[in-house]
């Protein structure tokens, strides 16, 4: 409600106007006006009361004051003094024996703390929060209700203090074993019992940031910690708002002393804790190497970030009122002082000289979305030639230019932020009268255009009579008259924040009452790659040739045009920061009574908001059209590509679907973005869909080959989305011009085409038949290669007479499971199937030798059988009544041979839990068999294991046969059941999608590593329960629950450990075999070119996913679950013990790589070792 009534109001064509008279947007005017309206109402006689209340009115509220240093001193003293003496940072000491409980709420006053959760929570109004800090605090009663802006500071520090350390994951270090006790190692009871208390209270009440279990637990469980890094940043933006103002200290540095401090003094304050974390993580005493340094690693990351976030907006300014008040000026932190906080940062932290190594670089990066080079993909007849040698020249050429002013095409967002941060300081030094950015809240000064009555002096005492009738008042522009403030961090006694002190002290004495534990597990949903999609904003040094062919490109589209000639790097940056703010602070929400907060919609319509917030083109500015000069349609002409390329980053990016991990941030929440992009088409119908045409073809003809499998799934998946959502309205010439890609495989656009349309298919309840008559062009290409290629091994199998009893026993009649089973074994069922099948005895894996398990399986799917060659008869039919124009015939069709009471999944899931017994005793029989039959001839019995292990594999080969047509929404739950079930063990599952024992060339699917992963998931679940039952197992499976009070033969942690060591040596084999056999895979790839093979790269990419997965499970099981008794480290530990720590599994790549004959294949695998080490 206050952003409404401060932000809303203006009409938005009159509001958006620059109105450079002075430099003062006329929306900022605007904002003043409303700030000043309500301030009038706040602060009225009347009124004040009310709004500015403060303070618990107790006795105990005078020790509260002053609390170690704070400006809370707010309350009229009993004496009758004015308490605006003592809103200053005077260091007094508490005299107070005991400590009150701090209410920092109530403390502070209902105004105050709505003011900041607004602060915090509105990222586009931040500027609009410090004017009305400054309205009230100079228009409020004094002296009953003076010090607004100084409460406001006290519980911001508050706020800021929580918040670092959550976002630092700190928490102080406890004593005994016992994770309950709450008992500080530096025996400040007191003072923690009232740091805990503020820290809760200063939360700010009426703020739902309730986040749903998926969100807290998932992905690295960081989702509080996210949360609290955004609230860290808005808070030092508005505290830099404040610094420009006046109200906070700027030029004070940071003298070593963790008391009050200037902006300046709290900013070198952080980079000086980021520099020691840094450097201690990369000690020689190999903390770097240790689960400790990569915690202190990514904390002075964060830091950083927070640091470099707040940098543009303390900029000193150069005055900005029009009325020439030359005192105004000069707010702010110089260029100078924040130019060595960048430098600090750039050698000690993120850039080159600290040997900053991004995620997300391309290939290495665990988290990167594009491969080190394209893949070497199957041309297409008639486009062969369109990838060839001319562009590998070309790329190798790029990569000997130098251009250090660019980024590079994936760089992350902590590396842009760096650049653009330094280029806009340096601007801001030289005084250029061109500003390196067009954004313009970095220096929107609503204050400015506020007004008071000037103080009473003696030259204008006769005029005090008139005044106060209201008469004549002479008003002047609103300053903070009182002294600077300060801020105080650590709050004294009140040990608001502990990470810093932490920090600060790495490098003095250790083990000091600032000991504390700091994990900062992870930058997930805090640091992001970025894509850049359309072209970079041309370079005044270049040569105007260069740019002939993009220029002919752009003319034709004015908008693009505009955006790739006015947004420079630094535009673009800031408009992706302020998308990805607004994605993190309006994403809807439910709170604890069930209210829902904002939607979709509302979070579009936030982000075109920031289509405002742009200063005009030099261009257009000295255009004399003054009407047109300041319209939001030029001032963010094209800003619609700017929005898209993020929005397109993002979704790549996101948590790949079915990995059965849940992210924990909103951002990288596949359908939560795909549904604001689908609000923002529907906002903005004549903008945003040609955009999205254009970032799309973008991607299909540059970015594709070079896109990871994962980035490749998540950008069809969301085409899949929209375009059904939008009702398949998408341009019949690019069908056409894709459909060549589709026919040839392996090819990155024809994967990029298969995952969409079939995604879309697997979104109707018509599947491919309405994706035929809605989407594709008759007579298709597509509809042969996407969907009727696919289901051609279903086509083709002929179910023989035994077989098809076999069905109809299962399916079509109510014969016992235990009849079934005596039936699948008998001699009867070998003569009927005529199964004496000459075969090479040594060969275990021939499928002959599998017969009876691969027929039970096939039976046990049959409906999925029935179904595939029901949707080819139906895609046929549709494909031809589409053709002729006859699309009615063919919906009658659908509607009549389709069940739609037919639950697939359901059914079949159900079937393999009933007829679980029955394939087992095939399995067994068909292995009892195979020996029998060896040992006869040869006088030799095969190893049980690997027979048993050779059957599961013929078992998944049948399954994968028949799910190939199948939506991996589908085929993961079913595989999952044969795990679950225990018909196929985690090591046969994985021995299978990794083709060993295939008797064809191998093709590694993109998606195997979600197979493993529910591989891994299910050795932890198992093996967790197979502990527990041992607890109460008397022997001979007879459980019973004993009591056992009082004798406890293994204490929590000695348990806890136990079941680490299980779950390690279930699941170690697994991720060993799949690095050993992929890096066998690359190792025997012919090299012929310098592209990177498919196989190649689906393993790659796969490996890093697995990992991240398994490391998920093992936390969920383990680390969640055991009271914090176990760390990572411990889990680190645990797997080095196995032979399976980053170190051991990159040796195995470095191994192969040794024996690989191809260059490419050496490069591969030296990437996938770099990751692992990087991972693990």
């Amino acid at each position: 409600g206050m952003g409404m009534m401060i932000v809303g109001g203006e009409d938005e064509g009159d509001a958006t106007r620059s109105g450079h008279a002075g430099g003062v947007r006329a929306v900022v005017r605007a904002i003043g006006v409303n700030v000043s309206d309500l301030v009038e109402v706040l602060c009225g006689p009347s009124n004040a009361e009310l709004f500015l209340k403060f303070g618990g009115g107790d006795a105990s509220k005078e020790e509260e004051e002053d609390n170690g240093g704070d400006d809370t001193n707010n309350n009229e003293d009993e004496d009758g003094t004015n308490p605006e003496n003592n809103i200053k940072n005077n260091h007094q000491d508490t005299n107070s024996a005991t400590k009150a409980i701090i209410n920092a709420t109530q403390e502070s006053g209902p105004l105050a703390t709505l003011l900041l959760s607004c602060a915090y929570g509105l990222p586009l109004q931040t500027p609009s929060y410090a004017a009305l800090t400054l309205g009230v605090d100079v228009e409020a009663p004094k002296p009953s209700h003076g010090g607004f802006a100084a409460r406001c500071l006290t519980l911001g520090m508050r706020c800021l203090g929580r918040d670092l350390d959550m976002a630092l994951e700190c928490t102080p270090k406890y004593t005994g074993n016992d994770p309950e006790n709450r008992v500080s190692s530096s025996n400040h009871t007191a003072s923690n019992t009232d740091s805990n208390d503020a820290s809760e209270h200063a939360k700010v009440g009426g703020v739902d940031e309730h986040r749903c279990p998926a969100e807290t637990t998932g992905g690295y469980g960081n989702g509080s910690q996210i949360d609290a890094y955004y609230r860290c940043k808005f808070l030092l933006r508005y505290l830099a708002h404040l610094t420009k103002i006046g109200i906070v200290s700027s030029s004070a540095p940071f003298d070593g002393a963790a008391g009050p401090q200037s902006l300046l003094g709290l900013l070198q304050m952080m980079v000086e804790s980021a520099s020691l974390a840094a450097r201690a993580s990369g000690s020689e005493s190999g903390a770097g190497n240790s689960e400790r340094g990569r915690a202190l690693g990514r904390a002075a990351r964060i830091l950083a970030s927070l640091v470099l976030s707040t940098v543009p907006y303390a900029v000193k300014s150069r005055g900005g009122a029009d009325d020439g008040d030359e005192s105004r000026d000069g707010k702010g932190i110089s260029s100078k002082d924040l130019m060595e906080l960048v430098d600090a940062l750039d050698n000690n932290v993120v850039g080159q000289g600290a040997q900053y190594s991004s995620e997300y670089e391309p290939g290495a990066g665990p988290m990167a979305v594009l491969l080190k080079g394209e893949l070497d993909d199957v041309a297409p007849d008639g486009v062969a030639g369109e990838d060839g040698d001319e562009d590998d020249d070309e790329d190798d050429d790029e990569e000997e230019e130098d251009d250090g002013d660019r980024p590079a095409p994936c760089a992350d967002t902590l590396q842009d932020l760096l650049r653009t941060v330094r280029k806009l300081i340096s601007s801001s030094a030289l005084q250029t009268t061109s500003p390196s950015t067009r954004f313009a809240l970095l220096d929107d000064a609503p204050w400015d255009t506020l007004k008071m009555t000037a103080p009473s002096n003696e030259s204008n005492e006769g005029m005090e009579t008139e005044a106060a009738n209201g008469i004549n008042e002479e008003k002047v522009p609103m300053t903070y008259m009182e002294e600077q403030l300060l801020l105080d961090l650590m709050g004294g006694e009140e040990k608001r924040c502990k990470s810093i002190p932490y920090l600060l002290s790495l490098e003095g004495s250790q083990g000091s009452e600032n000991d504390a534990d700091l994990k900062c597990r992870s930058l997930h949903g805090i640091v992001f790659g970025r894509l850049n999609i359309f072209d970079a904003p041309p370079d005044a040094d270049e040569d105007d040739d260069d740019d002939e062919g993009d220029d002919a490109e752009t003319e034709a589209n004015p908008n693009l045009e505009s955006y790739v000639k006015t947004f420079s790097l630094a535009d673009r940056f800031f408009l992706s920061d302020a998308v990805r703010d607004v994605l993190m602070c309006h994403r809807p929400m439910v709170s604890d009574a069930g209210a829902d907060r904002s939607s979709a919609k509302e979070v579009a319509e936030q982000i075109w908001a920031i289509s405002h917030l742009f200063r005009p083109p030099p261009t257009v500015e000295s255009n004399d059209d003054a009407s047109a000069e300041g319209s939001s349609e030029v001032c963010s002409k094209g800003i619609e590509y700017g929005i898209i390329e993020t929005l397109m980053s993002l979704i790549v990016q996101c948590t790949a679907q079915g990995s059965g991990i849940p992210s924990s941030s909103p951002l990288q929440q596949h359908l939560y973005l795909s549904r604001v992009l689908l609000e923002l088409t529907k906002l903005k119908p004549s903008l945003v869909p040609p955009a999205i045409v254009l970032a799309i073809s973008g991607l299909f003809q540059d970015f594709l080959p070079s896109l990871t499998p994962t980035a490749r799934e998540n950008l069809g998946l969301w085409l899949a989305f929209h375009l059904t959502n939008t009702e398949y309205q998408w341009p019949k010439a690019y069908w056409d011009h894709w459909a060549p890609y589709a026919a040839v495989e392996p090819n990155s656009r024809g994967a990029f085409i298969a995952t969409a349309l079939r995604g879309m298919a697997a979104l109707s309840s018509e599947g491919a038949v309405t994706v035929v008559n809605a989407c594709l062009p008759p007579a298709s290409p597509l509809v042969q290669s996407v969907f009727l290629d696919a289901v051609k091994n279903t086509e083709k199998m002929c179910i023989e007479e035994a077989e098809k009893d076999l069905v109809d026993r299962m399916w079509n009649s109510s014969e016992d499971t235990d009849f079934i089973r005596q039936h699948i074994i008998s001699d009867e069922l070998s003569e009927s199937h005529g199964a004496a099948v000459l075969m090479d005895d040594s060969n275990m894996h021939h499928p002959s030798v599998w017969w009876r398990c691969r027929m039970a399986a096939r039976a046990v799917l049959y409906p999925y059988v029935r179904d595939s060659k029901r949707t080819a008869a139906l895609v046929k039919k549709a494909v031809k009544q589409h053709t002729n124009g006859n699309d009615a015939e063919a919906n009658n069709m659908s509607d009549e041979d389709i069940d739609e009471t037919e639950d697939l999944l359901t059914d079949v899931t159900d079937a393999i839990a009933r007829f679980k017994s029955v394939m087992l005793a095939a399995l067994a029989k068909d292995a009892e068999t195979y020996q029998e039959r060896v040992e006869s001839e040869n006088g030799a019995a095969k190893d049980d294991d690997q027979l048993l292990l050779a059957g599961e594999v013929s078992l998944m080969e049948v399954v994968s046969d028949i799910l190939i047509s199948v939506d991996s929404v589908d085929a993961l739950p079913l595989i999952e059941s044969f795990l679950k079930h225990e018909i196929v063990s985690g090591f046969g599952l994985t021995t299978w999608v990794l083709g060993e024992y295939a008797d064809v060339k191998v093709a590694v699917p993109s998606n195997w590593w979600k197979f493993v992963s529910l591989a891994v998931q299910n050795c932890v679940t198992s093996t967790l329960k197979k502990l527990e039952k041992e607890k109460t197992d008397l022997g001979g499976g007879i459980g019973m629950i004993i009591d056992d009070s009082g004798v406890d033969d293994e204490d929590a942690k000695e348990a806890a450990v136990r079941r680490l060591d299980e779950v390690t040596k279930a699941t170690v084999p697994i991720l060993t075999y799949v690095v050993e056999r992929a890096c066998n895979i690359i190792a025997s790839i012919p090299s012929e070119t310098k592209k990177i093979p498919t196989v190649g790269a689906n393993l790659i990419e796969g490996i890093k996913q697995l990992v991240r997965a398994a490391i998920f499970h093992l936390n969920s099981s383990l680390l969640e679950s055991s009271s914090s008794l176990l760390t990572a480290q411990d889990l680190l530990n645990g797997l080095a013990s196995m032979d399976a720590n980053g170190e051991k599994l990159a040796s195995i790549c470095q191994s192969a790589s040794a024996s690989c004959e191809g260059e490419q294949g050496k490069k591969t695998l030296q990437s996938l070792s770099t990751s692992l080490e990087k991972i693990l």
